[in-house]
């Protein structure tokens, strides 16, 4: 993993929280990422597996890869089943040639692509899908895009991250001779009914409110709820429709 003074792995800590709260990418987006006749998927930085549940509906053999031990504690709870490896991108516990598709949901951004591609096109089969995805609150709704920026304001830090995956959506940045074609670069609107509550306990999810000090976290969580339950947009509802969009890019393995 991109050395990030411990920002990738900061989400262990609030393990159960993060699997809680925080929204994972609806089941479609498979039928968009997964290669027809899909028989073994990794799901790469799965995390608490969000994602590998999913995946898990549409192919026999699921491994799951993770560095940290507390997300994977909760992954197994919740995907019995699914092979739950240690590992990260860069070095990954499984053998040439083993599947036939790596997702990253969310994570990519955390990755150094020029030691991850090589990786993921070993235990990539010839013809076999690399899909990278982020599924976010969807920013061109303005009351969207004003929870996203208040939640970085509470906690002072920049959105590093939203840099990031933007840069992976739109940039060409496959190392020099990566062997992989067909590009493709999308998005799945969606949305989700959440509660004031879990709305707010969501944003607690983001690495901002995660690096904040403990004393600070009290008072960021009640300025969260504060907000979420005097913005007017939002509706007078306990329930808040929440708009998103899942993002993905994904490419095939070639060896020409």
């Amino acid at each position: 993993m991109i050395q990030d003074s411990g920002l990738s792995t900061s989400f262990g800590a609030q393990a159960r929280n993060y699997d809680r709260y925080r929204v994972g990418p609806p089941v479609e987006i498979v039928d968009h990422i997964l290669p027809a006749g899909c028989s073994a998927v990794l799901d790469l930085g799965a995390g608490t597996g969000a994602m590998t549940r999913h995946l898990m509906t549409r192919a026999p053999k699921v491994y799951a890869v993770d560095p940290d031990p507390r997300m994977r504690e909760v992954l197994a709870e919740n995907c019995p089943g699914v092979v739950a490896l240690e590992g990260v991108a860069e070095r990954i516990p499984l053998p040439d040639a083993c599947v036939d598709a790596v997702v990253m949901s969310s994570a990519w951004h955390w990755v150094d692509p020029d030691l991850a591609i090589p990786e993921v096109a070993r235990v990539l089969r010839d013809g076999g899908t690399l899909a990278l995805v982020w599924n976010r609150g969807d920013r061109s709704v303005p009351w969207v895009s004003d929870v996203e920026e208040f939640r970085r304001r509470a906690t002072g830090t920049a959105d590093i991250v939203y840099t990031q995956v933007s840069h992976y959506l739109e940039d060409a940045w496959l190392p020099q001779g990566a062997p992989f074609v067909d590009i493709e670069i999308s998005a799945l609107p969606w949305s989700t009914l959440v509660s004031r509550d879990e709305l707010s306990a969501m944003l607690t999810t983001y690495t901002g409110y995660l690096q904040a000090p403990p004393e600070r976290k009290p008072e960021i969580l009640r300025e969260y709820s504060e907000y979420v339950n005097n913005d007017p947009r939002l509706g007078s509802s306990d329930l808040v429709e929440w708009p998103m969009r899942c993002h993905y890019w994904k490419a095939l393995r070639t060896d020409r």
